[in-house]
């Protein structure tokens, strides 16, 4: 009792966090209503006025009880007044059919690939009848590069020629679904455009202060550029400095995440406790001077933290972690005994209340994971060894923040990343020190630049120099042998299991509670028992799975802990999108990654036929049409177990069905859209169980234990009609 009453915030956010996820989970209960939270409101006023005219002891289960349900529905309710209930005008709840549309830009450009993206807020509809609707709500808006001659500005009212279309979820098993992820954003839908096809009517930016800080990070942008010209070393600088990533190419993330060094690129928390520190640095000494100089170190922390987020964009991961220092710049100036615990559980319940579903943003878990991490188990580590010499002593201390940070946060990487940097602490080492002086140094280089112009070029010359360095000593840890172990499974499950056997012993050590100890000990059983069932169920698993691949054809056959793509058409430079598609599918069957289980279908002794290849996969017949096929004269039925369409290749599922035996039958990626909704309106009336790869996604096929070993097919199942 006294541990919760010494975090009153922990609880708080706890109650709130699972209101959140329930909510999430049942959407469609009566609980998350005004009606719900009033009667516990009443209920619990009522048990504070009996227990001060009785005993507030007895009634303090049923008070707490009461009052942790009232914060979870009022976390529950919350969510689904952001995320649910969209007024009547939503673009969601439109039914007509649109020409174009009218909004306003409400982000900065984000350079892809081939488009700028933006966020865009629609307020008008024109629909093809010529009718003006109004609408409210927020898609992506993307634009050609190639067809945009200056990137759009924040706060740009424009009118779109087109439509936008909703997001697609998934097609593949275990793939990352895009569409969730947007629409804890509240993005539903998105539209691509090229610049012809808009109109700029006017600017007129939605929120001042936004405005402000995305002209900020302009200036400091051209700033950067000015000095820093190398396109390796200004991609640093820009996503270090001010968290634009657009300039990163992939060679340098994968040298930094092999080393263990990506949150340096990240804008987040480190970036901000850096500024922090500084403030100590200069400022800490008011600290001593009384009540006075207490309120000039809270002022002066909070307007340093939250001019700096201005600078880089307030991007999320800034504002979680402005959030977060301001805090706790406050409690360490005005309040006298500050709890560190209570202080970060207060700054996650305010971001949770303007922004319920943070709680699925990777940033912000990984965030906190990593303060309470440090916050808990530096001091503890720090105190194991005690060096005299100053240099040993700030390495040990860098160390332990390494060890502590990534204790807390393995758990979380290895559920959303899968891989683990096995040369964090040596490049941490070096990488936390450099990331301070070179933060110090582009402030500086931003700051004195528009003042005195060669003092400001001085330091980005040195700056761009020392980034070099630091990027060469990354680049040789990451082509040091076994720099990354990845392929780390774990899934949902595991990962909350994980962090309950971790948390309970630890409160079981540091309490010295035998009962806590055991339940962390039950736990760990548990979560053993949980991957032998896995593994077990994974061992006796048969399938094939059609992956959804565009303009190919793959089947995956599962056996047990083994597996082999049969795939067409197959090309290497196609790998690393193949493997986005089917790796995680892989990953989460226990299985290798594709590339070291690729067969082409020749080399699976596939055989072509005039129009029709012929093959087994699992000793499964197979009869996949790659053309026309009106040409065909068949001496009897052919049986197959799966019959596979390619090009358009067949004009009748009454044909079909007239010549052959089968018991699946699939539309592949190799066809259009309208000829597989064609064919499938055919096969449902004919009966004929049908399955669209483009319509319907992958398919997943389990095989019965009996397979039949195999079979001989004979080329010569049909003669060709000369007419």
């Amino acid at each position: 009792m006294y541990f919760w009453n010494t975090y009153p915030f922990v609880r708080f956010t706890i109650a709130l966090i699972l209101g959140i996820v329930c909510f999430d989970h049942f959407t469609t209960m009566e609980l998350w209503s005004i009606t719900a939270l009033c009667i516990l409101i009443g209920c619990y006023s009522f048990s504070l006025f009996i227990s001060h005219k009785t005993s507030f002891y007895k009634l303090r289960h049923i008070n707490g009880i009461l009052a942790f349900s009232i914060l979870l529905i009022i976390g529950g309710s919350i969510a689904k007044y952001k995320y649910q209930n969209h007024p009547s005008h939503h673009y969601t709840n439109h039914r007509i059919e649109i020409k174009g549309f009218s909004g306003i830009v409400t982000s900065p450009a984000n350079e892809r690939t081939n488009h700028f993206r933006y966020d865009f807020n629609i307020n008008t509809l024109y629909s093809t009848s010529d009718s003006i609707h109004e609408a409210a709500g927020k898609i992506h808006l993307y634009i050609r590069k190639d067809s945009l001659n200056t990137p759009l500005k924040y706060g740009d009212r424009l009118i779109v020629y087109g439509k936008f279309y909703p997001v697609s979820g998934p097609d593949n098993p275990d793939e990352f679904d895009y569409k969730k992820y947007l629409e804890r954003q509240n993005i539903y839908s998105h539209a691509f455009v090229e610049e012809a096809r808009i109109k700029i009517v006017g600017n007129n930016p939605p929120n001042i202060f936004k405005e402000w800080a995305f002209s900020l990070r302009e200036s400091a942008s051209r700033t950067i550029d000015k000095y820093i010209q190398n396109p390796r070393e200004n991609g640093i600088a820009q996503a270090l400095l001010l968290g634009i990533k657009d300039h990163l190419d992939n060679d340098v993330k994968k040298a930094y995440s092999s080393a263990g060094a990506m949150h340096v690129l990240a804008v987040s928390g480190l970036h901000v406790g850096i500024i922090f520190l500084l403030i100590n640095l200069v400022f800490g000494k008011l600290t001593e001077s009384g009540k006075w100089g207490n309120y000039a170190f809270g002022l002066i922390s909070v307007s340093t933290i939250w001019f700096y987020a201005m600078v880089t964009g307030l991007s999320p991961s800034v504002l979680r972690a402005a959030t977060m220092f301001s805090l706790v710049a406050f409690s360490q100036a005005y309040v006298r005994e500050g709890n560190i615990y209570n202080t970060l559980a207060f700054a996650a319940f305010i971001l949770l209340l303007f922004d319920p579903y943070l709680i699925y943003s990777v940033g912000f878990q990984l965030s906190f994971a990593a303060v309470v991490g440090i916050v808990y188990l530096q001091p503890k580590f720090y105190r194991l060894f005690d060096f005299r010499i100053w240099l040993l002593d700030k390495a040990w201390a860098i160390t332990c923040v390494s060890i502590a940070a990534q204790l807390a946060t393995f758990p979380l990487s290895a559920y959303y990343f899968h891989q683990f940097p096995t040369y964090f602490l040596a490049s941490n080492l070096i990488v936390i020190p450099s990331s301070f002086l070179m933060l110090v140094g582009g402030i500086s280089m931003l700051v004195i630049d528009p003042v005195i112009s060669s003092v400001g070029a001085f330091i980005g010359h040195w700056l761009s120099q020392f980034i070099w360095l630091i990027n060469e000593i990354i680049s040789y840890v990451h082509v040091l042998p076994n720099s990354l172990i990845e392929w780390i499974y774990m899934d949902r499950f595991g990962l909350i299991m994980t962090y309950l056997i971790v948390f309970t012993l630890i409160a079981g050590l540091h309490y010295s509670s035998f009962k806590t100890l055991v339940v962390s000990s039950c736990f760990g059983v548990i979560f053993m028992l949980w991957a032998w069932i896995s593994n077990e169920k994974q061992s006796t698993r048969e399938e094939l799975v059609f992956y959804e691949i565009s303009d190919k054809l793959a089947v995956d056959h599962i056996s047990g802990h083994h597996g082999k793509l049969y795939i067409d058409d197959f090309k290497k430079s196609e790998l690393e999108l193949l493997s986005f598609q089917i790796n995680p599918h892989r990953l989460s069957s226990h299985l290798p990654p594709i590339k070291e289980s690729l067969v082409s279908l020749e080399e699976a002794n596939f055989q072509q036929k005039d129009a029709v290849q012929l093959g087994q996969i699992a000793g499964k017949r197979f009869l996949i049409f790659d053309s026309t096929t009106f040409h065909l004269d068949f001496k009897k039925v052919i049986h197959a177990d799966f019959v596979v369409i390619n090009n358009q290749a067949v004009k009748s599922m009454e044909w079909l069905k007239e010549h052959f035996s089968f018991q699946h039958l699939i539309i592949s990626n190799k066809n259009s859209r309208f000829y597989s909704q064609k064919m499938k309106t055919q096969a449902k009336k004919l009966g004929l169980r049908i399955h669209s790869m483009k319509v319907d996604g992958a398919l997943r096929v389990p095989l019965n234990e009996g397979i039949k070993k195999e079979r001989t097919m004979l080329p010569a199942l049909f003669t060709t009609n000369p007419d």
